[in-house]
């Protein structure tokens, strides 16, 4: 392949948003072919030859490790690395496509680092395969090849005939190699390993591995030696009776890309040491965020409960006031740290019955400071009884609160933020409407369709609002419910929870 051409990138993938987004990280430095589909997919790859396949795992008409094993059996197109998108909870598929030839994976959400590393470290394989595999095929017509080495041994494994390039890999003059054993030239840690593999071989003990990888002592121009590693091609030569007088071998330099393979280790590594760093450091955030948070809350109920003294009626507003927001600020936190347990997948839901009436009553108090002080009108009709429903206490209430919240901050003085709660067949239904400019059309978009599982922090551009909105649906959804949403520009939001009941839940699970 000429390096100057542009390598071509299949992308295998029946979701718009996650071709799109593979292909803006990739576009500038490869050519990019796009199917939305398994069987078209596989027609593209063996009529187009891409340099390179990113298959997504859970592509739907045909099943990634079918792909995989269907290009790994066609000749046109086994050697073409295939890179398997995937999502951690997704191990079956995977295995199946790795045991199939898949050549590596990558976990959504995708990282931009990782992908463009993995593409271009298996690419610069690619293309030393497809050099490997073009020297290989002149050398089986041609002896002297320029380009590879080759070697002619004779049956006491002496050298019969070494080309220009193998005495520049080797680093000695040719008269300095003819003549001498080839096993002077193996590596001290090898070489009785290396020694009985030539001697079985010229005495027709072993069949012949079409290629096979062996390391040769070579010397600098400075006079040390260093070990490389070559992929070596073997043609037993015979007499005309047929018996063994030496081997033909010819060869590829493939220390670079082992050295490149080592390298890439190493990055992994060190990305994988970031990772850590940042899980270290956001956990030691968490502490040092809580620590300070509990004793402000604590406090400040203390005074707004007089336990600490008598307050006038302006103070102990201000003060019920300091205590909402600062369980309003515990939300945040905890959000912050949920879309930390969402990417590093640590997220463990405890359930318990969950009387929402309850919830939505207390949230709703604990607000009221917030409402009157800006100035909105506040409408609520909460069912008289609602059933309970069974989920984590913890991050429902979160929900509410985010929705709630939000609704107050968008809706200008003078206009009304309506809450309703009731049950139909079984499910649960809360409905906050705002008063609001509305939800851009770009950010309903990304909400309003089903969230990519390779959607990061870092590739959503939007408000505070926008990714709460993001979080507050992988909630409900791990609660078997879902969240519809109303939006126009400059005519307010409807945003719709439904949560089944508890009973509805053991209706359907029996």
């Amino acid at each position: 392949m000429n390096r100057k051409e542009r390598s071509k990138i299949l992308i295998i993938d029946n979701e718009d948003g996650s071709v799109e987004l593979l292909e803006s990280i990739l576009i500038s430095e490869y050519d990019i072919l796009r199917s939305y589909s398994g069987n078209e997919g596989l027609q593209k790859a063996i009529d187009d030859e891409p340099d390179l396949i990113l298959l997504d795992n859970m592509i739907t008409d045909l099943a990634a490790h079918e792909i995989c094993r269907t290009l790994k059996s066609n000749e046109r197109t086994k050697l073409i690395p295939i890179v398997i998108i995937t999502t951690p909870d997704e191990k079956d598929e995977k295995i199946k496509s790795l045991e199939e030839g898949a050549d590596d994976f990558v976990n959504k959400p995708v990282s931009y680092m990782e992908i463009t590393t993995r593409v271009k470290a298996l690419l610069k394989i690619k293309h030393l395969q497809d050099e490997v595999i073009e020297e290989r095929n002149q050398a089986s017509q041609y002896l002297d090849v320029v380009g590879s080495i080759i070697m002619i041994v004779d049956k006491d494994s002496s050298i019969a005939f070494a080309n220009k390039k193998a005495c520049n890999v080797l680093g000695w003059e040719k008269e300095d190699i003819i003549g001498k054993s080839l096993n002077g030239f193996f590596p001290e840690d090898t070489k009785d390993i290396q020694e009985k593999e030539i001697f079985q071989i010229l005495e027709g003990k072993r069949e012949l591995p079409e290629f096979h990888e062996l390391p040769l002592l070579t010397r600098n121009s400075d006079g040390t030696t260093e070990k490389r590693l070559i992929l070596w091609h073997d043609v037993i030569l015979k007499d005309e009776d047929g018996e063994i007088i030496g081997i033909i071998r010819s060869g590829e330099d493939n220390t670079e890309r082992t050295n490149m393979e080592e390298e890439l280790t190493k990055a992994n590594e060190k990305l994988r040491l970031s990772h850590k760093m940042k899980d270290e450091f956001l956990a030691n955030i968490n502490h040092e965020l809580r620590t300070p948070l509990i004793s402000i809350k604590g406090f400040s109920e203390l005074l707004h409960n007089e336990r600490l003294g008598d307050l006038n009626e302006h103070q102990k507003k201000t003060m019920k006031t300091v205590v909402h927001n600062s369980e309003r600020l515990r939300h945040l936190i905890e959000s912050l740290f949920y879309v930390s347990d969402m990417q590093n997948e640590t997220i463990k839901y405890t359930f318990s019955l969950i009387d929402l009436k309850e919830m939505l009553e207390s949230i709703t108090a604990g607000m009221l400071p917030n409402i009157e002080h800006k100035g909105i009108e506040f409408k609520k009709e909460i069912a008289e009884t609602l059933p309970i429903v069974k989920g984590n206490s913890k991050y429902i209430e979160s929900v509410l609160i985010h929705l709630l919240d939000n609704a107050i901050k968008f809706t200008p003085a003078g206009e009304t933020v309506s809450l309703s709660a009731s049950e139909e067949n079984g499910i649960v239904h809360i409905i906050v409407r705002d008063a609001g400019p509305g939800i851009p059309n770009d950010i309903l978009s990304q909400f309003c369709t089903d969230i990519p599982e390779d959607t990061s922090e870092s590739d959503i551009c939007c408000t505070n609002r926008d990714y709460g909105l993001i979080i507050c649906k992988k909630i409900i959804s791990a609660h078997k419910g879902d969240i519809g949403i109303d939006s126009k520009t400059g005519n307010g939001t409807e945003i719709r929870v439904r949560l089944p009941s508890f009973e509805n839940e053991k209706t359907i699970s029996e």
